[in-house]
């Protein structure tokens, strides 16, 4: 018992000396000062946006094109059927028994994957042409020779944009359209 009280009294001392000596210097005309660094932090936030994604789109064409690459990526043909809009184009010739859905079908026994090439063309970004929203880019471009590096690269997703297109024609492989009011009007390939 004695020690504990010995111990806390030279304690006690000990911080009253500590407190005095910090009291002298403040009479004394010193200062204790604290400087206080700042350093500058920059946080840098970016968001990449892929080619699928809907950026500048208008509402209604953003949600058509969810929907169109949901189903696509899906495989999924009776999720296109309600997206249909009246007069849709889909070949070039005569209308087939079934529409759409059953031409992409057939299309497939031979060995073509519209489905695929739906959600590949989707993925890349669009172009606007006479109104009408349009994928791929390429839709509007005449030669393959205005086409940048970067752009030849995007395409090779579909195959290459020399298989694409055509001479004196234009880009001719799959694409589609959606209408500022978010019918899909059109998903062809060819002329």
């Amino acid at each position: 018992m004695r020690r504990a009280r010995v111990l806390g009294g030279i304690v006690a001392l000990a911080a009253g000396v500590a407190a005095g000596l910090l009291l002298g210097r403040a009479s004394v005309g010193e200062t204790t000062t604290t400087e206080t660094v700042t350093e500058p932090r920059t946080v840098i936030e970016t968001e990449t946006e892929s080619a699928s994604d809907a950026a500048g789109l208008p509402e209604p064409v953003a949600r058509t094109h969810a929907a169109l690459l949901a189903a696509a990526e899906a495989g999924d043909y009776e999720g296109l059927r309600p997206l249909l809009a009246a007069g849709f184009e889909y070949t070039f010739g005569s209308p087939v028994a079934g529409g759409p859905i059953a031409y992409w079908r057939r299309l497939e026994s031979t060995g073509a994957r519209p489905l695929q090439a739906l959600a590949a063309i989707l993925r890349l970004p669009y172009t606007l042409s006479r109104g009408v929203y349009v994928w791929p880019f390429a839709y509007d471009v005449p030669s393959p020779d205005e086409l940048t590096g970067h752009e030849r690269g995007l395409l090779e997703t579909l195959g290459g944009a020399d298989r694409l297109f055509v001479p004196g024609t234009g880009y001719l492989g799959w694409r589609a359209g959606i209408e500022p009011d978010g019918d899909w009007v059109f998903f062809v390939a060819g002329d």
